[in-house]
């Protein structure tokens, strides 16, 4: 009985950044655009964790490629940042954020074809063994993108599909904490619970909210937990995976964290998961990305607050 090496050297790849963002580029951009890569790469009982609902096995993510290239056969994604953690020994954990641009030439589940060109932005958190992703967290705004074609949140809803009431996989494995991290954790549970340290947060701190929503300066962040509690309530943040990369000569320090935010909405309880980027710079955050669904709080009767200006 043969096993597969949980490493990626031995298939040809130098480490997980080279990995995640060639098999990225292969699969989605021109000129050498290859769907049939999703094979290789996502397994048949590979799941992928979504507010929206589990998709399960690689022939679901084909046919869902398929249909987003439909509407945007223009499609074009730049990696902007690909945290890790992990070995060769033990195999690989791998948050890739990017930034994907097209026009609406297609149509979409909201409406016949715009015309309309979109920038839309997600991070995925995936495990990686051997040269397959078996299990993805996705963080991703589609209100975000409707927005964007000129749809209203009513449009949006009326058009999708959500459960009733969402549920957050939880991973099956613990994660090693780091000074790092916790620096994040306190900064941003602090923040969404109302006890926010201005010690934690650069002045001219940075924040992507949604793919159309960034703003710069910590009060933007006070605004939007400020808007969140008051949808939501007293809010219960957990941490559910989260590791960092040190600083190099060009970055500053990077940290990737799961979260699983909980509160009560008009229509009950409410669970959401929310992936993140933060930029530490001399124990401050300077920068962070936040992707989260606004669709599954839409369908919760939830219109979420943005923040309307800087601070």
């Amino acid at each position: 009985m043969t096993t597969t090496p949980p490493g990626l050297r031995a298939y040809g790849f130098d480490g997980p950044v080279d990995y995640i963002e060639r098999i990225t580029y292969d699969i989605w951009n021109l000129p050498h655009r290859d769907l049939e890569l999703i094979r290789k790469y996502y397994a048949p009982s590979t799941a992928i964790h979504l507010d929206a609902g589990d998709l399960v096995g690689d022939e679901i993510v084909i046919a869902n490629t398929h249909a987003r290239l439909r509407t945007y056969p223009d499609f074009h994604g730049v990696i902007d940042d690909t945290i890790w953690t992990g070995s060769e020994e033990e195999g690989y954990r791998t948050s890739m954020r990017w930034t994907w641009t097209g026009t609406d030439t297609g149509g979409t589940v909201y409406g016949p074809a715009t015309g309309r060109p979109v920038t839309f932005t997600a991070i995925a958190n995936c495990i990686v063994h051997g040269e397959v992703i078996v299990e993805e967290w996705l963080g991703a705004n589609p209100l975000a993108q409707a927005r964007q074609l000129g749809y209203s949140h009513e449009d949006a809803v009326q058009a999708t599909e959500y459960p009733s009431a969402t549920r957050v996989a939880r991973p099956s494995f613990d994660f090693t904490r780091t000074a790092e991290g916790d620096l994040v954790r306190k900064a941003f549970t602090n923040a969404l619970e109302g006890r926010f340290e201005s010690g934690l947060y650069a002045a001219d701190c940075a924040t992507a909210f949604a793919p159309d929503v960034q703003r710069d300066g910590a009060g933007a962040v006070v605004e939007w937990a400020t808007g969140l509690r008051a949808v939501l309530g007293l809010l219960t943040v957990t941490v559910d995976d989260q590791y960092s990369l040190p600083a190099s000569d060009k970055l500053p320090v990077r940290v990737a964290t799961q979260w699983r935010i909980a509160g009560t909405g008009p229509k009950g309880p409410v669970e959401f998961s929310l992936i993140s980027h933060h930029h530490l710079v001399e124990g401050r955050v300077t920068a962070q990305w936040l992707a989260y669904d606004e669709l599954a709080f839409a369908h919760q009767g939830i219109a979420l607050p943005q923040p309307a200006t800087a601070a």
